[in-house]
C-alpha cells in the first residue's frame, strides 16, 4: 500500500485531487497535449517532404487492403461457383442443409 503524506489520512487521501496544481503552461516545442495534438506538430515541424511521404504511405497501405479483399471475395466466388456445380451434380443442396449447427452445452 502506498504511503501516504502525514497530513492525509484514510480515506481523505486521493492521489489526483490532492496532487499540487501547475499553473505554468508547457514550454513552446514540448509535447504536451493529445497524442493527435503532438503528431500534427510535429508533421508541422517536419515539413512538406515528411507529409507526403506519409500520404504515400497511407496510399500503399490501402491498396495492399485492397488487394487483400478483392483476393477473398475471388475465394468467396470460387467456392460459390464450386457448390454450384455440386449442386448441378445431383449432390444434396447445400442451401437445404442448416448453416448453423446446434451445440448443447448442459
Amino acid at each position: 500500500m502506498p504511503e501516504q503524506p502525514d497530513d492525509q489520512t484514510g480515506d481523505d487521501y486521493d492521489v489526483f485531487y490532492d496532487a499540487p496544481e501547475d499553473d505554468t503552461p508547457p514550454a513552446p516545442g514540448s509535447s504536451a497535449g493529445s497524442g493527435a495534438e503532438v503528431l500534427v506538430s510535429a508533421l508541422f515541424e517536419a515539413g512538406p517532404e515528411a507529409a507526403e511521404h506519409l500520404l504515400k504511405a497511407a496510399q500503399e497501405l490501402l491498396l495492399a487492403v485492397k488487394a487483400v479483399v478483392d483476393a477473398g471475395e475471388r475465394v468467396i466466388e470460387q467456392h460459390r461457383s464450386a457448390a454450384d456445380a455440386r449442386d448441378d451434380d445431383g449432390e444434396t443442396d447445400a442451401r437445404d442443409e442448416p448453416r448453423v449447427r446446434r451445440i448443447d452445452l448442459a
